[in-house]
This record gives structure tokens, C-alpha cells and sequence, in this order.
């Protein structure tokens, strides 16, 4: 090994680089003459297996190691040019952030779109990237840490991803306009009439699950918004008061939980609290713990109505209730005759799940 390059590793195609390259040639001269904080960052750089470049000196001289070299499609002659010509093509984006790095201010930037060529054509890619100073002996800033990872695969996954789920979207919506004329043509007479709007809101809550869990992330939706659009749906928006803080939940989850309060709703609106004017429905959860494991508590609270009493019989709306948010009970109704309250727990995992099988845990 080279004396004067002790602080290479001998492993790595981008070390070997190093080694052989005529520094006399470039910038920044010889390596015996290198500052100590140019060479301790070289170093830390070439061993990192995290794509990685340091950038040093008013001319950009960069030295990069093997990952670095993977992402900008090296395959010889760039160890120690200027940074502005390896990045030629995207240099009107990363020319003012290297100036503001080597100013002393780091940038940190996710998914940052870029149009380079790397393998002999122009191609649009995104990057995540750092450029963090590197200070010399005096305290000023001699030169730029670069670290980044090309996401060009998941920007386009995720891209992809939001097509299909608009399509999806589309056909669901579709299919539930199709289930709907199906109702109306089966409950056409005058008595069934009751049965068809009580359908047809169901219906329209199920709708509004699968829009949230689309604009959510992960197949997951959060509570607010399912609410919120039930309430919106149904013109009581500003009679529901919401409390809690943003908690999300999966697919199965957001439509037992859709379900639960639509009859809830309705319930309040035709015998509860939002059947009078003043009446108002507060609506609260919180994540906490019971026995052990992380649990979602429901608060379901009705004031201002007219005066409660236990229903002698049950329909199939009281018997979804008390299904509970996951379908499988956990529910506490008490009938206040100032206002219902209902109490609804669920396990926290399994209301924030995807819903698919788990064979570890056969759930």
C-alpha cells in the first residue's frame, strides 16, 4: 500500500480508483498533502457501503466510493472530475443546493426528481439525498458530504400503485351503483319503500369506507374521516362533536366501524338526541390498555334529546351494534334517560390490520 494513501481500503473497485489515480493532476494535488479532515472523510466515505461522495474545494473535486459508483453509471474517468461535470445533465437542480452545502448549510431532500444520463440516454429518476459540510482545520467549510439512494423504483411503484387503486376505486364505485338499482328494482312497491332507504344508506356508508381507505395510506383510514364522512352524508356534521387524536385503522376495521356508525346516526336521528333541534351526538376515542394489550376505546355520548328508554325489541340495526367494531361484541350500551352512551372496545392490531390471514397467530 501507498504511504501517502494509508487511509484507503484495499478492497472496492472505487478504493482501486483512488489508488491509481494522478492526483498531481487535479485540484486537490497530492495526497501527502492533503488536510486531515479531507482524508478522515475519504476514509469514513470508501468504508461505508451507503452510496457516498465527498465533495472537496472550490472546483468540486469529487472522490466517491462503489455504491456512488453503481448510481451514476460509472464505468471509468470520473474519479476526480468536478462534481458539475459527473452531474452535468441535472446540474441546474444540484448546482445551487453543492453551493449552499459548501455556504455551510445542509440539505436533506426525499424523492427529488432528476433528468440524467448515465447510460447513454436521458432518463427521469428520483433521488433521496444529503449534502452535510465537511469543516477544515481553520472551521471553514472545506468541502461536502454527499449521501444519497436512487428511489427511481419506488416513486414509480408507488405511481403505479395509485393508478390501479383510482381504477379499483372506480369499478367499486361502479359495482355499488349497480347493487343500488338492483335494490330499487326488487323493492319497488310502496311498502318496502322503508326497507330501500334503510338499504340504500347502508349502502352509501360501505361507499364512503372504501373512499377513505383509498385516500389513506396502506389500506388504512383513519377515524376522522371516516366519521366525518358519514356525518356529511347524512347532513349532521354540525351537530357531531369529534374527539381524539389521529389514529388509523385497516380495511376490515373502517368497515365494521362505518357500519356501526351509521346505525348509530340514523338511531340518534330518528329516536335520539339529533331527532330534536338542540340535540347533539359527541363522539371520542382514545388508545390505551386492557389486559395487557393495546385496545381502541369508542365513546359514543347523546345530549339535548328527548328522554331514553331501552327499546323492547331488537332490529337488525341493534343487532349490528352490537356486533361492535371488529363484528365481534365489545360493546357496553347504557340508555341514560338524558342520552344513550355506548362504550366499544376493539385490539388495537387487530383494527389497525390489513385483514388477511395471519397463520402465526391464526387470526
Amino acid at each position: 500500500m501507498r504511504a501517502d494513501l494509508y487511509f484507503v481500503p484495499e478492497a472496492g473497485e472505487a478504493a482501486r480508483a483512488v489508488r491509481q489515480l494522478d492526483w498531481s493532476a487535479t485540484p486537490l494535488g497530492p495526497p501527502e498533502g492533503w488536510p486531515v479532515q479531507l482524508k478522515t472523510a475519504v476514509q469514513i466515505m470508501l468504508a461505508s457501503l451507503f452510496p457516498k461522495a465527498v465533495i472537496w474545494g472550490p472546483d468540486y473535486t469529487t472522490i466517491y466510493n462503489d455504491a456512488f459508483r453503481a448510481i451514476i453509471g460509472e464505468t471509468s474517468g470520473w474519479m476526480g472530475k468536478p462534481l458539475d461535470q459527473i452531474w452535468k445533465d441535472a446540474w441546474d437542480e444540484l448546482g445551487p443546493i453543492t453551493r449552499k452545502a459548501f455556504e455551510g448549510e445542509a440539505t436533506y431532500i426525499e424523492d427529488y426528481p432528476l433528468l440524467v444520463s448515465r447510460f447513454g440516454h436521458l432518463e427521469q429518476c428520483y433521488f433521496t439525498f444529503c449534502y452535510s459540510p465537511i469543516l477544515d482545520s481553520d472551521g471553514r467549510v472545506g468541502g461536502v458530504m454527499n449521501t444519497l439512494i436512487e428511489t427511481t423504483g419506488k416513486v414509480e411503484a408507488e405511481r403505479n400503485a395509485k393508478l390501479i387503486n383510482t381504477e379499483l376505486a372506480h369499478r367499486i364505485k361502479n359495482t355499488f351503483s349497480i347493487v343500488q338499482a338492483i335494490a330499487t328494482q326488487t323493492f319497488r312497491t310502496d311498502g318496502e319503500s322503508e326497507h330501500l332507504r334503510s338499504f340504500g344508506s347502508r349502502l352509501h356508508a360501505l361507499a364512503n369506507a372504501h373512499e377513505v381507505l383509498r385516500m389513506g395510506r396502506n389500506s388504512s383510514g383513519s377515524i376522522e374521516n371516516i366519521i366525518g364522512g358519514i356525518t356529511a352524508s347524512l347532513g349532521v356534521e354540525d351537530r357531531v362533536h369529534m374527539e381524539g387524536h389521529p389514529i388509523t385503522i385497516g380495511p376490515k376495521g373502517a368497515l365494521s366501524m362505518s357500519l356501526v356508525v351509521h346505525e348509530l346516526m340514523t338511531n340518534a336521528m330518528k329516536y335520539g338526541s339529533l331527532s330534536q333541534p338542540e340535540g347533539i351526538v359527541t363522539i371520542s376515542w382514545k388508545s390505551g390498555w386492557q389486559d395487557g394489550e393495546p385496545t381502541l376505546y369508542f365513546y359514543w355520548e347523546e345530549t339535548g334529546g328527548p328522554r331514553v328508554r331501552q327499546p323492547a325489541a331488537k332490529g337488525f340495526g341493534s343487532r349490528l351494534i352490537e356486533m361492535g367494531l371488529l363484528g365481534t361484541g365489545d360493546v357496553r350500551m347504557i340508555y341514560w334517560p338524558e342520552g344513550l352512551q355506548a362504550v366499544m372496545t376493539a385490539p388495537l392490531r387487530q383494527i389497525q390490520s390489513e385483514g388477511r390471514l395471519d397463520t402465526a397467530e391464526g387470526t
